[in-house]
């Protein structure tokens, strides 16, 4: 891999594996590895890798590494992992479009950018949860408001900014995590959002980051004083008023 890979990334896949090679934007390679038991199953949802590498290309920036993929073990593993360059997936969580396009965010948020230590996990899950939400609606800031309200739902008073190391995963890293993201789109407005993103990858890309980093940028660019919101929803105990903070 010629690109910096943080260790938790490699993996090893021992399969009788069938592969299928196409090119994203810009002729980038994009090769998946199904094992032969499964081999067809998915077509479906993974030949829109390339459109999900170009929409969100127009968010975050160009795609940060050599080339994309996925391996689909024959295991209904439940989780996918984001390994650098090829996705892992067990035969389960495969076949949903939502999961493709979150392990394909983590490519930007988590594996070119990764976090400085585990406390700050939320840059990760946070940012590739609100990858998937701009996803499935096209990026529409009001068609996303309906899966905003839906994570408020859930159990999300641990604070995503340093969940302590029992529960790094733990939903509210994801979805408070993006929630945050959303509040701050509200903010600071689309342009100067989405400057932030594409910023953050340029960069940070190719090593470290920490949660001070990302809201220094976001005051750097957007001009404003943000730490009281990022102190209500990714430090404070319990999951603040989401009416105050969007009208």
């Amino acid at each position: 891999a010629p690109d910096p890979m943080a260790s938790y990334l490699v993996q090893v896949v021992i399969a009788d594996l069938t592969f299928a090679e196409s090119e994203g934007p810009r002729g980038l390679p994009i090769r998946h590895a199904y094992d032969a038991d499964v081999a067809g199953d998915f077509d479906a949802v993974m030949d829109r890798t390339a459109a999900m590498i170009e929409a969100f290309e127009a968010w975050f920036g160009p795609y940060p590494l050599v080339a994309y993929g996925a391996v689909v073990v024959d295991d209904p593993l439940g989780l996918a992992l984001e390994t650098q360059t090829l996705s892992i997936f067990g035969s389960t969580a495969a076949s949903s479009e939502e999961i493709v396009a979150h392990e394909l965010a983590h490519q930007w948020f988590g594996d070119d950018v990764s976090p400085e230590t585990w406390r700050d996990i939320w840059l990760n899950e946070g940012f590739a949860t609100y990858a998937q939400w701009l996803w499935s609606t096209g990026g529409d800031i009001a068609a996303v408001e309906p899966l905003a309200e839906q994570a408020l739902a859930g159990d999300l008073a641990l604070p995503p900014a340093d969940p302590g190391p029992g529960r790094l995963f733990d939903i509210s890293v994801y979805d408070r995590g993006a929630l945050t993201l959303h509040v701050l789109r509200h903010a600071v407005g689309d342009d100067v959002f989405f400057a932030i993103l594409r910023t953050w990858v340029s960069r940070f890309g190719g090593g470290v980051a920490t949660t001070a980093d990302f809201e220094a940028l976001a005051e750097e660019l957007s001009g404003q004083e943000l730490t009281p919101m990022f102190d209500a929803w990714l430090r404070d105990e319990g999951l603040p008023d989401y009416d105050e903070w969007v009208p």
